[in-house]
């Protein structure tokens, strides 16, 4: 007898669903999404950077106007 596995949710379906779990005003839920992820690809950026691997890196690497649509620009 085989048991279906059930797949992991993606990382934007965990970070979508508690977003919408706080109560977050759906038309954000979206734009904090992409931002949020945009962000830890960022920081995942910087540490192959880190290691040496730039073009890795920048394959990655966010545009940062989805950041800061959600959070404003940086240099505020």
């Amino acid at each position: 007898m085989s048991v279906s596995e059930t797949p992991e949710p993606s990382a934007e379906e965990l970070v979508k669903g508690l977003f919408e779990e706080t109560g977050l005003r759906q038309s954000l839920v979206p734009t904090y999404t992409a931002a949020v992820l945009a962000l830890r690809d960022r920081e995942k950026a910087a540490e192959l950077r880190a290691a040496g691997f730039g073009a890795a890196a920048d394959l990655i690497e966010p545009d940062s106007a989805v950041i800061a649509e959600a959070f404003g620009p940086e240099d505020q």
